[in-house]
C-alpha cells in the first residue's frame, strides 16, 4: 500500500465512523435515543445522522422549552 493509500482509507475510515461517535457522545440525546441515534448513524453515516438529529433530537429540544 503506497501512502497516499493508508490517507484515503484513514480519512474514508474516518469520515464514516464520525457520525456514530458524535451521536453516542452527544449530550443533546439520553437513553434510548442516543443508542438509537448512534445505530441509526452507523448504518446510514451522515444521511442518517442529519434526519434523526432533525426530527428527533431537535425535536426533543422545541418540546421541552
Amino acid at each position: 500500500m503506497s501512502f497516499w493509500q493508508i490517507i484515503i482509507f484513514v480519512v474514508l475510515f474516518s469520515l464514516t465512523l464520525l457520525p456514530a461517535l458524535i451521536a453516542l457522545t452527544s449530550k443533546k440525546a439520553k437513553g434510548i435515543h442516543k443508542l438509537a441515534w448512534g445505530v441509526i448513524s452507523l448504518f446510514f453515516s451522515w444521511l442518517g445522522f442529519l434526519i434523526y438529529y432533525f426530527f428527533a433530537i431537535r425535536g426533543m429540544s422545541k418540546q421541552s422549552t
